[in-house]
């Protein structure tokens, strides 16, 4: 799979937000159900999904609600660590929970930083994200100094104290040359011992047709952003620094499933205060094996000696 971009074709006056080809964001939030997306991204998402299926693999909306409960059980261990302050880079369109609502559930004065590019998540995430201990950046996370140094960034978040990073599935959509892994070293760079590092990353080791194919289709109608698969070694890359904690790098099914997720099921209980109460929910176990190429995820922990020790391929 060829890993580098296409030359660059610059603003189109014409498309000012970029409705005229396919967008990540808009097709992932078409596949969660929701209403930010054009014809163009369902278009396309069908399209993906068709292909993929008929190699054998679960579709997008699959993933994308995965990734949604995995996201809840992922926030939850950082809060239960000890964490209240978190850094959701690539955020997205807001859709289904997103982190502030997982992490206010539980800690109401915990604080959320957003960071997307995108003009239109931006817009949509100020709008239907605000509130106290939360702010929505518009940024490029390939820029950590531009977002580090951000007065809104700074005066939110606390880098003296622990910090809960996440890239959920995000960095899939940087080119090899953009280096990543850099991007991922810089904020880890800037917290502290304790920080907590939260990601989920495609992979195409067990299914590699379809990721190849998903890959060419992405570059083939437009998208925005490539969906570039890597492999374990390489994904195992970005917790240079960190140590994994248990169950290590795995598919999201595995990780922690028995961690309580209100997500699941069709019912809430809540408490005389009108509150969510976490319901203790273990997930039935996939039919097959056969989403397991899709996406690798794991949490590791900065500077501390407790979990799985991460071997960085020289």
């Amino acid at each position: 799979m060829s890993a580098q971009p296409p030359e660059p074709s610059g603003l189109d006056p014409d498309d000012p937000i970029g409705i005229r080809y396919p967008n990540t964001a808009r097709i992932w939030n078409y596949q969660l159900g929701g209403k930010d997306n054009f014809a163009v991204d369902r278009k396309a998402s069908d399209a993906a999904n068709a292909m993929v299926r008929g190699l054998g693999v679960p579709a997008g909306a699959d993933t994308a609600v995965e990734s949604r409960h995995l996201l809840q059980r992922m926030v939850d261990y950082m809060l239960g660590q000890g964490v209240r302050q978190f850094l959701d880079l690539g955020s997205g369109l807001p859709n289904m929970a997103s982190t502030h609502e997982i992490v206010h559930r539980a800690a109401p004065d915990a604080r959320v930083v957003y960071v997307d590019i995108d003009p239109v998540v931006s817009s949509h995430a100020a709008a239907l994200m605000a509130g106290p201990g939360v702010v929505t950046l518009q940024a490029d996370l390939r820029e950590p100094e531009r977002v580090l140094s951000d007065p809104q960034v700074r005066g939110l978040l606390d880098f003296g104290q622990p910090v809960g990073i996440i890239f959920m599935c995000v960095l899939h959509c940087l080119w090899d040359s953009e280096d990543p892994w850099h991007v991922v070293r810089q904020f880890r760079d800037a917290v502290v011992p304790g920080s907590y590092l939260a990601l989920t990353h495609m992979t195409g080791e067990a299914h590699p047709e379809a990721a190849e194919g998903l890959f060419r289709m992405t570059q083939d109608l437009h998208w925005n952003t490539p969906l570039i698969s890597r492999s374990r070694t390489d994904i195992t890359r970005f917790f240079d620094g960190f140590t994994l904690v248990e169950p290590g790098l795995v598919r999201p099914a595995q990780w922690r499933p028995d961690l309580d997720d209100p997500l699941r099921g069709s019912s809430e209980s809540r408490d005389d205060d009108g509150q969510l109460v976490l319901r203790p929910i273990t997930p039935d176990p996939p039919e097959s094996d056969a989403g397991a190429a899709w996406h690798f995820c794991g949490v590791g922990v900065k500077g501390q000696g407790q979990g799985l020790a991460v071997s960085t391929p020289s």
